[in-house]
């Protein structure tokens, strides 16, 4: 009965995860909470998940990571090896990857993909290529240079703890680099080589205003003498509400009017920038007499002009914007810009857009004064995709930030000390020293990841304490006395790998290492090469956009479709299987 119910547990998991009926965290915490109602863990096992080690590192390292990112080092770093990188596209390629690649293997991936990717854009329009041809490798880079280390990503550091449990020692911090090493360096060449071949070009490097169709959508009105507006404010005259347009700006001559809009009286021969539907555009000219310009063809060097921009923003993972619509915030009010498209996975919404509901990751076309749009990118709640302040200045103790990293690697690698203790303890020196406040510890981290990584892991030991863990190894290890327990390892990187595709990575890790673990005690082998094989298969999530965070960065900003990831990313799953199942044994024997 217990098996059971937990096997119905684990197919509602699964269900959310891949159909996405609710959020990642909130599906694990529902999980979670059907382990505990139907009696398969306990109360100290449901929140044992809060206190694991691994759990507390991915904490501390979050918290580290935005540490060095914020002092500026990374950023002004970055600037400098692109601008190294020479005239030649492949060379600047291969420079951007290898420097996201070494940057990855120490901090958070998704702060790596934040940094790099409006670097990999710049780099697209200043060699006239697409970004479609780099983001996907951006992001496959980082993917395997995370696993090369233990702090490069948090499946090496779940997967220790889960070693621990299992009775072997901790991994050390370049114990993966043995095998991460070989798999980054052949993704490498992979990324270097294949994709002007093969990803198409979807991604454009026009302006912004053809990239987003935004002709019929943006339109210049005159205000003539003797119309009804002259004297008026657009907020006297409830323009925004009765027509459901935006005024952008108010061209006075040679000057831009784009501050406090809603509040100036209109002058005749005034010019307004207004953004709406043709239907009401035309509406709006009816009613008060205006003169449409509908010969003017809009560019980004228009709306751009003096003190205005036009540039685009994604929302990040932690952004306090998601679920509501820009009617709630009053984006306009609060933000100090207009939105005048929104991208969400490829589709493009530029209709009713004040009433969307936001979701992470959806990238915002915002127009408004410089100082305020530039201000935007400073925020947590936003990724600047376009052009970055190049004067961006480095924090007062940027250089305390900056050692902690590197310090905590070389203490838990010398065995110094652990690598939660090192960790911990550079957190407290962040925060003791004020190069961190304790307000930004609290944004840098991803509760997301926290709350999913310590619900699930009581799936897995409730899979170990109703015997599935054992049956599903049972149907594993049936290959095992005809092909010895190479194959069995090679079962186990390919049901991970494509596990991972559906799931998350640390999803799938925790599904997966109790299984692992039955699979070598059966056939009398140590499970040491069952876990890493399942550590680093975990991480080869290459086929689908929603297997891993940094896949899902670049999806918009790419214009890219599933099929592209599947096309792209098949091959490389592939050759990572041949590569795990062959190396992994003779790097760790059974």
């Amino acid at each position: 009965m217990e098996i059971t119910l937990l096997i119905a547990v684990l197919l509602f998991t699964l269900a959310s995860f891949a159909f996405q009926w609710m959020p990642i965290d909130v599906t694990a915490l529902t999980s979670l909470g059907l382990l505990l109602l139907f009696g398969l863990v306990d109360v100290g096992e449901a929140i044992s998940g809060f206190s694991n080690p691994a759990v507390i590192t991915v904490m501390m390292m979050f918290i580290l990571s935005d540490g060095l990112v914020q002092s500026g080092v990374i950023t002004r770093l970055g600037y400098r090896i692109t601008q190294l990188a020479g005239r030649s596209r492949r060379r600047a390629s291969f420079t951007l990857l290898a420097s996201t690649g070494f940057l990855s293997a120490f901090i958070n991936n998704t702060a790596a993909i934040a940094i790099f990717m409006p670097l990999a854009i710049l780099l697209a329009k200043h060699y006239r290529f697409s970004p479609s041809k780099i983001l996907i490798p951006l992001s496959y880079t980082s993917i395997l240079a995370g696993t090369c280390t233990l702090i490069g990503t948090s499946t090496n550091l779940l997967v220790s703890a889960l070693a621990v449990e299992a009775g072997l020692p901790p991994f050390s911090v370049f114990e993966f680099l043995a095998f991460g090493g070989v798999l980054f360096v052949v993704g490498m060449v992979y990324n270097l080589l294949v994709p002007f071949r093969s990803l198409p070009a979807r991604a454009s490097i026009d302006s912004l205003t053809q990239k987003y169709h935004l002709g019929g959508y943006l339109t210049e009105v005159r205000v003539p003498e003797g119309s009804p507006l002259v004297g008026a404010t657009v907020l006297e005259q409830g323009i925004s509400e009765r027509f459901r347009l935006n005024v952008l700006e108010i061209i006075r001559g040679r000057r831009k009017i784009a501050q406090d809009i809603r509040n100036t009286p209109l002058e005749p021969e005034d010019v307004l920038l207004v953004r709406g539907t043709m239907e009401d555009i035309l509406a709006l000219k009816g009613h008060f007499g205006l003169l449409l310009l509908s010969d003017t063809k809009l560019e980004d060097a228009d709306l751009a002009a003096d003190n205005n921009v036009l540039s685009e923003l994604q929302l990040s993972p932690q952004s306090s914007l998601a679920g509501h619509t820009l009617r709630d915030i009053d984006f306009r009010k609060n933000y100090g810009g207009f939105v005048l498209a929104i991208q969400r996975t490829g589709e493009l919404i530029r209709d009713k857009i004040a009433f969307v509901s936001l979701e992470p990751w959806d990238i915002l076309l915002v127009f408004g004064p410089r100082t305020r749009v530039e201000g935007l990118s400073r925020l947590e709640d936003f990724l600047p995709l376009g052009e970055l302040d190049l004067r961006l200045r480095l924090s007062r103790r940027w250089w305390v930030a900056a050692a902690l990293i590197p310090l905590v690697v070389v203490l838990a690698a010398t065995g110094v000390m652990s690598i939660l203790k090192a960790a911990i303890l550079g957190v407290v020196v962040l925060l003791v020293t004020r190069t961190l406040t304790i307000q930004r510890a609290y944004q840098a981290v991803n509760w997301t990841v926290i709350f999913l990584l310590a619900a699930m892991l009581p799936l897995g030991l409730a899979m170990q304490r109703t015997g599935l863990a054992d049956r599903i190894a049972d149907v594993v290890t049936a290959v095992g006395p005809t092909y010895g327990p190479v194959a069995v390892l090679g079962l186990l990187v390919v049901a991970t790998a494509l596990l991972t595709e559906v799931v998350t990575n640390n999803s799938a890790a925790v599904l997966m290492v109790p299984i692992a673990v039955s699979s070598a005690t059966m056939i009398g082998v140590s499970p040491k090469p069952m876990l890493m094989a399942i550590a680093f298969a975990a991480s080869m999530s290459f086929m689908t956009p929603v297997g891993y965070q940094t896949n899902t960065m670049v999806y918009g900003p790419g214009a890219y479709r599933y099929t592209d990831y599947l096309r792209f990313g098949a091959p490389l799953s592939v050759m990572g299987w041949i590569l795990a199942t062959l190396l992994i044994p003779r790097i760790w024997p059974f």
